[in-house]
């Protein structure tokens, strides 16, 4: 299949939860192409195996003449849904630039997050009478939904959601079918994330991959760490990632005297977050919100036992009790309770990562949910233009 994918930033500083899934598309033959809404880093872009076409921000009018001119019937049914859903403006704007999207080449034009990038590839998937698809995650969908979400959910062939929760609450807030959308979980490559030295490193180590924003509860984790350390402890935290809350959080650390034990690391690539994985004895991740985090499902494929928050699909990837624990959220103390606990039982580190690795195997391997996708994709054919018209 040629494949247009819709982002709305490509590529971008943290790994886009995209990525990986298009390098395995490529690996099984497909070509791609990727649309970038708002654009993307330039240096990154081109050291990629695939085109990356970032959306002007002007209007091109021979290109509207040219479209008008081959079918003014067309034209002027789609440029109304267009201003609908756009807006005046942002309507000529997009569609002056239909002709540099090549869509006329594409099989499909699939989405991740159903928000700006998935609206612009459900618009030009209607004028070409090409299917379209989409991937739902988390905070566009319970959070912040945007007013026309409950349209790409019934336009889309199919709309996919990462998790069974997603799909239940979805289900129930729009009254739709079960047969409208489809749950398929994102992967990770555990033939890369797996440990390569054995044995628990030589300092209890507390890592978290997590944007440095209130919505991640980082401070959580940090009050427990603080807690941690009046117990006597001896215990380092890195957290990489970045975020608007850096300065604060930082300021925080130095306030409670543990600049020397929990490290702010910034944005990381894949390599060194998996260095420091392997170096670590357990990860946690405090969030508020969260839809199914690659962070946790690389954590587990290094053999991690995790702690988290128990929301959202966090208890489709955790097995609370067997590959690590869930907990409430804004609880620092909770989380405390279980960092310590495995301290005092090191032999729950290994027997709890070895079960978290198994489950990745299990339900989150990525060649085998990519797959999954490969399946969807050809089983759900898109509209005709006769059947959007009518």
């Amino acid at each position: 299949m040629n494949i247009l994918y819709f982002l709305n930033f490509f590529p971008t500083r943290h790994r886009n939860v995209a990525h990986d899934e298009i390098l395995e598309l490529i690996r099984s033959g497909h070509e791609i192409r990727v649309i970038a809404v708002w654009g993307g880093e330039k240096t990154q872009a081109a050291r990629l195996p695939f085109e990356v076409f970032c959306l002007r921000h002007r209007v091109r009018i021979l290109t509207l003449f040219r479209l008008f001119w081959r079918d003014s019937r067309r034209f002027v049914w789609h440029l109304k849904e267009l201003r609908r859903l756009l807006g005046r403006r942002e309507a000529l704007r997009y569609f002056s630039q239909y002709d540099s999207l090549l869509v006329e080449g594409a099989d499909r034009i699939h989405a991740h997050f159903a928000s700006n990038a998935a609206l612009r590839a459900y618009l030009v998937a209607q004028y070409y009478g090409i299917p379209f698809s989409c991937t739902g995650h988390g905070s566009e969908l319970l959070l912040y939904p945007e007013p026309y979400l409950k349209e790409l959910i019934v336009n889309a062939r199919p709309f996919i959601t990462i998790s069974d929760y997603n799909k239940r609450l979805l289900l129930q807030k729009y009254k739709l079918e079960d047969s409208q959308i489809v749950v398929n979980y994102c992967g990770v490559d555990a033939a890369y994330f797996q440990k390569e030295k054995p044995g628990p490193p030589s300092v209890f180590t507390v890592t978290s991959v997590t944007a440095l924003k209130k919505i991640k509860g980082v401070i959580f984790l940090i009050e427990a760490l603080r807690q941690i350390d009046r117990e006597k402890i001896d215990c380092r935290c890195n957290i990489i990632g970045s975020g608007n809350d850096h300065d604060e959080l930082l300021t925080l650390i130095h306030q409670y005297g543990l600049s020397e034990k929990i490290l702010l690391l910034g944005a990381r690539s894949p390599s060194e977050i998996k260095d420091y994985l392997g170096e670590s004895s357990v990860f946690v991740l405090p969030s508020l919100s969260e839809g199914l985090p690659i962070a946790v499902m690389e954590a587990m494929a290094m053999a991690l036992p995790v702690v988290a928050s128990n929301i959202t699909g966090l208890p489709e990837i955790v097995e609370d009790g067997s590959s690590g624990f869930l907990v409430e959220t804004e609880n620092a103390d909770a989380l405390a309770d279980k960092i310590a606990h495995f301290y005092h039982h090191p032999d729950a580190i290994d027997r709890m990562g070895r079960r978290g690795r198994e489950i990745i195997l299990q339900k989150f391997e990525l060649k085998s949910n990519v797959g999954k996708l490969e399946k969807l994709l050809e089983l759900h054919p898109g509209l005709t233009l006769k059947q959007i018209g009518d």
